[in-house]
């Protein structure tokens, strides 16, 4: 009773109609999680993906299931001070000496929900399946780029053939890390399907079928219900113990005011980043919210994803280097924390996060961030640089060119609303005809280019700066309309040739540093995107029923409940009582 009363409050406070849930079994409020969805382009005031569980469709599926329940070879902690690999699924793999094959051996014992046996046809399945529907699917340009074969050895053992030396393949696809990582799923149930259609839902087959530790109890537009299981692989083998979380329940997107409130009221144990005034404001109202560094400023973590402004580069007058530099130009970093992070955050100079293991390299360049003058706010050198490009300031102030003007709309996602105001009233002084837009769609308008400017993350490296750089290449450019991810649109036939180059080399040889002083050379002068700022995820943890989440002081994971690596938290949560 408990439990439906407070569901039916929570509807209540959203104005959703309510759903019967006699069917559902009794679990108390102390033993149930209670999320939001973090996606406001699939999830805002429902649930629109509530029978779609594919994982390869671009921002159709929310991740709120597949994203922890279609468990990986390996994860990744970057927090971690060492042993930093987490093998999962997959006990071990071994490189030929020159990095074109790779063996990946299976642990004995996994399996799928429904009792089918997880087995190296399943990894061998994903792989040529992905290859096949390139560049529909989200991971099948990596697929097609890298594998030439992926064959079954036995149940147990996989062995993939490469196009080309890559020692970073498994880390890079395989090995969950934040939210990059291939969704590896049921060769059973997938095959003969076409992967750009199937949606993985049927109540009557018992789709979707996982092997995480849940079942999937209720989807419908009004929430997501994961239920324990007790038959879960890692538990019958000995590898892991059954999550104390018994229920997880995934509601619609709150608009920041609502997710304030139900995350001060307890009706949410955890939510989508709060803004600096709103995650202070959460902290000074309850004794019982934290977030990865306490009660106390910066009120969060860093996150591998640096926020840039990008260009659709095949859309004028984007494509023009000292266009894009006259708008660097015209942007100060410092003021946009100063004043949108109210000071809990720093700048960003390149497209990595500021990492540990990644600094033996981002020191590499600091002489060309400096000589390319990344960070310099000189409205001055702005207008230099469009003058000499032919354009003029018009009598409303903002910069023109045979008659067209300049007109800059910014999409960006409702997360950016802090800083992007500050932002556009700097690019408006500068003369630029400035503003933002944050819909549903926004997603959708960046992936298929309609979007000609846009804020976004660099996911990407975390250990070895590859990965992004790898983001830039131009085997990821689509035409204006056709979907592309990443979406930098962005072509440069030298870089590509030094990526592809660093591609082969593994991260412990020296000659990786050689390689990306020179990518970044390129990167820094032609300006593909702006470094804004540094991305902290300020999440706030309610520890009113649940304890022992990540911190500082026990950095197991990050706490990013829509990342791939959220299954290690709820293995970890405790209960209060």
């Amino acid at each position: 009773m408990r439990k439906l009363i407070l569901l039916l409050s929570l509807f209540m406070i959203m104005g959703l109609p309510v759903i019967a849930q006699d069917s559902l079994p009794d679990v108390p409020r102390e033993r149930t999680l209670i999320l939001d969805c973090a996606e406001s382009g699939i999830c805002a005031g429902q649930l629109n993906d509530w029978n779609i569980f594919n994982p390869y469709l671009p921002n159709t599926a929310a991740r709120t299931g597949y994203n922890f329940m279609l468990e990986p070879l390996y994860f990744y902690n970057a927090y971690a001070d060492s042993d930093n690999i987490i093998p999962w699924i997959a006990e071990s793999h071994e490189f030929n000496e020159d990095f074109t094959e790779v063996t990946v051996n299976i642990r004995d014992g996994v399996a799928w929900s429904d009792g089918t046996p997880w087995t190296a046809n399943d990894l061998v399945f994903t792989i040529n399946m992905l290859k096949d529907n390139a560049p529909t699917l989200l991971f099948s340009v990596d697929m097609q780029t890298w594998v030439n074969t992926a064959e079954v050895v036995d149940d147990l053992t996989a062995k993939i053939t490469l196009n080309s030396p890559n020692p970073r393949f498994i880390f890079s696809f395989f090995t969950h890390n934040f939210d990059n990582g291939v969704p590896i799923v049921p060769a059973h149930v997938w095959e003969g399907k076409d992967p750009t259609e199937f949606t993985f839902y049927d109540e009557e087959q018992g789709w979707p079928v996982y092997t995480g530790p849940y079942n999937l109890a209720l989807s419908t537009p009004q929430q997501r219900i994961w239920d324990v299981r007790a038959d879960w692989w890692a538990s019958e083998i000995g590898f892991q113990d059954l999550p104390q979380v018994e229920r997880v329940i995934y509601l619609p997107f709150f608009d920041p005011a609502q997710r304030l409130q139900n995350v001060i009221t307890n009706q949410l144990d955890s939510s989508l980043d709060l803004r600096p005034v709103n995650i202070i404001a959460a902290v000074n109202q309850s004794e019982n919210i934290s977030t990865f560094a306490g009660r106390e400023a910066p009120y969060g973590y860093l996150d591998w994803w640096p926020i840039t402004l990008g260009f659709n580069h095949l859309a004028e007058p984007w494509g023009n280097v000292n266009v894009r530099r006259a708008v660097s130009f015209a942007i100060n970093q410092q003021q946009l924390v100063d004043i949108g992070y109210q000071g809990a955050g720093e700048p960003s100079t390149l497209p990595f996060p500021n990492f540990i293991p990644l600094q033996q390299y981002t020191d590499l360049v600091q002489d060309l961030v400096e000589e390319n003058e990344i960070t310099t706010f000189d409205p001055d050198r702005t207008a230099e640089l469009m003058e000499a490009e032919g354009y003029a300031l018009n009598g409303d102030g903002f910069w023109e060119k045979d008659g067209v003007q300049v007109d800059m709309v910014i999409e960006i996602f409702g997360i950016f609303e802090d800083f992007t105001p500050i932002l556009v009233e700097q690019l408006r002084r500068a003369g630029f005809n400035a503003s933002f837009r944050s819909a549903s769609d926004s997603f959708n308008r960046m992936t298929t280019g309609e979007a000609e400017l846009f804020l976004f993350g660099n996911g990407g490296s975390v250990r070895d700066p590859w990965k992004t750089l790898g983001n830039y290449h131009s085997r990821f450019v689509e035409d204006t309309g056709t979907p592309a991810n990443p979406f930098w649109r962005w072509s440069n036939a030298e870089f590509d040739e030094i990526v592809d180059q660093m591609s082969t080399v593994d991260p412990s040889d020296p000659a990786l540093n050689d390689l990306f002083v020179d990518a970044m050379d390129i990167w820094l002068e032609e300006l593909p995107s702006i470094p804004i700022v540094q991305w902290l995820h300020r999440i706030p943890h309610n520890e009113t029923y649940w304890t022992n989440w990540p911190s500082v002081d026990n950095p197991y994971i990050n706490s990013a409940y829509w990342h791939r690596t959220w299954l290690l938290v709820l293995l970890n949560l405790e209960p209060v009582s």
